[in-house]
């Protein structure tokens, strides 16, 4: 139900590795209707990744353009998951703890950690609907920083993609320095395990603690922002019926009322607020887009009277539907 997102620190390294390869980055961005420096500060709409690789695809002429940035990319610099690899007592500790928080990097993986023998399978998703250019190019990432953690002790044995069409054995081979397997069930990472068990010399347990507090905020803000989401579109859903009520939309949330106003007021938000502001811009929407008599919009809004619906608009706007209306168009 939820919008998808990205957190920028994975958006900013791609950005940079535009710049390394001669691409100015503003004329992609501003294909996607951003401009340079405008980057969202925390979350970057998954729906938009599709955009931003076609444009990444046109100015630099790369058909795989993902794997082409990979040997631009820099190394990740104080990302928080990169923390708790350092404060760890070893590396496999470190991943295990990162893995916890996958979802502070993207909504997109579902990620796990599995020892065969000698071998380890970092698995990022199962999905095979992931961009080819992302996952190509957040392999590469993840593979760059291993290496640093592991002062370029990370042995890479091979990479697994979900998607069946891609670049040459031979390109994945010379930017991965592996072979790499398209249209496999999971998409992965296979390396030595041995490294699982490297020490960490800035192993520090009141820092991993302090980290691991840290990563436990923003993963609670971030489920914060979901729920407001999922109740928004909820209300979008029922209200034309006149059922946006705080009990059913906690129903089809599989919670009581009580704890959904609970939830709400923690993220400093109000149930009924939620009603009138998304009542308040359909209604807008729908007086200056359409032709929709006043007692249809009436309807559509949710009111079962056209008198509740002009005194909510007056609250709302300052003026009648009417007045709004006509003032929008002329």
């Amino acid at each position: 139900m939820r919008d998808l997102t990205d957190d920028i620190a994975l958006m900013r390294p791609v950005i940079a590795a535009l710049q390394a390869s001669g691409t100015d980055p503003a004329n992609v961005l501003a294909r996607i209707g951003l401009q340079a420096g405008e980057l969202p500060p925390k979350r970057f709409p998954h729906a938009l990744q599709a955009l931003f690789w076609q444009a990444v695809i046109d100015e630099t002429g790369e058909e795989h353009a993902g794997l082409f940035l990979v040997q631009h990319l820099p190394v990740y610099q104080g990302l928080l998951l990169e923390y708790l690899f350092f404060s760890s007592e070893t590396f496999g500790a470190g991943l295990r703890h990162a893995l916890r928080y996958i979802r502070l990097l993207s909504d997109t993986l579902n990620a796990r950690l599995d020892v065969e023998g000698d071998r380890a399978v970092l698995t990022l998703a199962a999905a095979s609907d992931l961009s080819r250019h992302f996952a190509e190019v957040l392999a590469g990432a993840v593979i760059r920083l291993f290496n640093a953690l592991t002062e370029d002790e990370f042995v890479l044995y091979e990479v697994h993609f979900t998607h069946q069409r891609g670049a040459s054995a031979e390109q994945y081979r010379a930017v991965y320095g592996c072979p790499a397997y398209l249209g496999s069930e999971r998409y992965a990472l296979v390396f030595d395990s041995s490294i699982l068990n490297r020490s960490s010399a800035l192993a520090q347990p009141e820092l991993l603690q302090m980290h691991d507090l840290l990563a436990q905020r923003k993963l609670i803000e971030i489920e914060r922002i979901d729920l407001v989401n999922n109740v928004r579109e909820l209300i979008a859903e029922l209200v034309i019926d006149n059922r946006a009520t705080l009990e059913q939309v906690s129903l089809r949330l599989g919670m009581t009322s009580r704890r959904l106003r609970e939830r709400l007021t923690t993220s400093g938000v109000r149930f009924n607020d939620l009603v009138s502001d998304y009542r308040c811009r359909l209604a807008k929407d729908l007086l200056l887009n359409t032709d929709e008599r006043i007692e249809v919009i009436v309807e559509l809004t949710g009111f079962s009277e056209p008198s509740t619906f002009y005194r909510a608009f007056k609250r709302w706007v300052g003026l009648t539907p009417v007045e709004f209306r006509n003032r929008g168009r002329s």
